[in-house]
């Protein structure tokens, strides 16, 4: 009897060491995540809350997160940036190389003027008076946020699609540039059009703009485009997004939005992962915009760039990267979807008819960053 009472004890004892155990490293985990969130959620100079509850805090922009990172320390925000003008810097792609997102057999496009073809608008994104002069919208982020924004990056890294043609649950549709020794690229851009395709839990979809720089495991990736994805979000509508990645010996850096220290952010106006307050119907009216990932030709950081706000979003500084501190290899411009079961989500609008831009998602406009198309004169912009 007495031994078995000592048996029971020792049992007891061993249980409840093994949950202080756990404990611990749930606290560590809990610890590093607390961590972490103050050095997203920066003092406040004025908070704004959007109409769908979100809170964006307006940060002095030489405080922001993004400075703390390691390769960023002795980084000074750039005041003045130098871009090359977008049709002198860009050369625009043929007809046939334009994307429609739903494709998965026609890439060509109407050779007719979308613009003329279909009943297109503005988009409207963003916070409408913006922050004060000096400072920059970042998003709140609760712990719940982080670990999404975790989670989801460690499923998405998006790195091998410009060489492989997608497998497993993904799906995508759109067009790569020629890869191979002495190609080189200083930016992609394209005109998106902005859909609300139904995504639930576990699945995303998404309109790309992707360049890329490396072999696979020391590539470097910077991405933006539209997404709706609920793991990563909290919810169902379509939001701007950016990705940037860094491999190097197995690990992967990066992170979506401002999850992670990286992007400087410059824009008063847009923050990374704003909502879209409008989308486009299928058959009715179309919303879209042109976005523009760019390097500069006189810093070599990259910058992000929604056109039609005719304004720098914010850039990557090229300290983040390997390969992409000097130029990209590869570009893509592609409509993706993702599911963890079998069934997909719609890609774009869910709807391909070739040539009908009002009933198919489309991305026109389609250009690329070449380093022989430099211009002669580099125009000269303030923040």
């Amino acid at each position: 009897m007495r031994g078995t009472i000592v048996v029971g004890l020792v049992t007891i004892f061993l249980v409840f060491c093994g949950y202080v155990v756990e404990g611990r490293d749930l606290w560590e985990e809990d610890l590093i995540l607390e961590t972490e969130l103050k050095t997203i959620n920066k003092p406040a100079v004025k908070t704004i809350e959007t109409e769908y509850g979100e809170m964006y805090d307006c940060v002095d922009v030489y405080e922001q997160p993004s400075l703390d990172h390691p390769l960023l320390k002795d980084h000074v925000v750039q005041v003045y940036y130098f871009l090359s003008i977008v049709y002198l810097y860009f050369k625009k792609t043929s007809p046939q190389d334009e994307a429609q997102c739903s494709s998965t057999e026609d890439l060509k496009a109407s050779r007719m003027s979308y613009l003329s073809s279909v009943d297109h608008n503005p988009i409207k994104i963003g916070l409408e008076d913006g922050c004060p002069l000096g400072t920059v919208p970042i998003r709140r982020t609760t712990k719940g946020d982080l670990i999404r924004a975790k989670s989801s990056f460690t499923k998405h890294h998006f790195n091998d699609l410009a060489v492989d043609a997608g497998g497993g649950s993904y799906e995508y549709a759109g067009i790569v540039t020629k890869t191979g020794l002495g190609k080189a690229y200083h930016g992609a851009g394209a005109r998106l059009d902005i859909y609300n395709p139904r995504a639930e839990n576990e699945q995303l979809s998404a309109a790309i703009i992707m360049v890329l720089a490396g072999p696979l495991g020391k590539r470097g990736g910077i991405r933006t485009g539209w997404m709706v994805n609920p793991e990563l979000y909290g919810d169902s509508r379509t939001r701007f997004f950016t990705s940037w990645t860094q491999e190097n010996n197995g690990r992967t850096s990066g992170c979506y939005d401002l999850t992670c220290p990286g992007f400087i952010q410059t824009s008063r106006f847009i923050p990374l992962g704003a909502s879209f307050s409008n989308v486009s119907q299928i058959g009715g009216v179309q919303y879209d915009a042109s976005m523009l990932i760019s390097k500069d030709p006189v810093s070599g950081d990259w910058w992000l760039m929604v056109l039609d706000d005719d304004k720098p979003i914010g850039y990557w500084p090229k300290t983040l990267f390997e390969s992409l501190s000097r130029d990209a290899d590869a570009a893509l411009w592609a409509g993706l979807v993702y599911s963890g079961s079998s069934d997909s989500p719609p890609m774009g609008s869910g709807v391909y008819q070739g040539g009908s831009f009002d009933h198919t998602c489309y991305m026109a406009q389609v250009v690329v960053g070449k380093p022989e198309r430099l211009p002669l004169i580099l125009l000269m912009m303030m923040r």
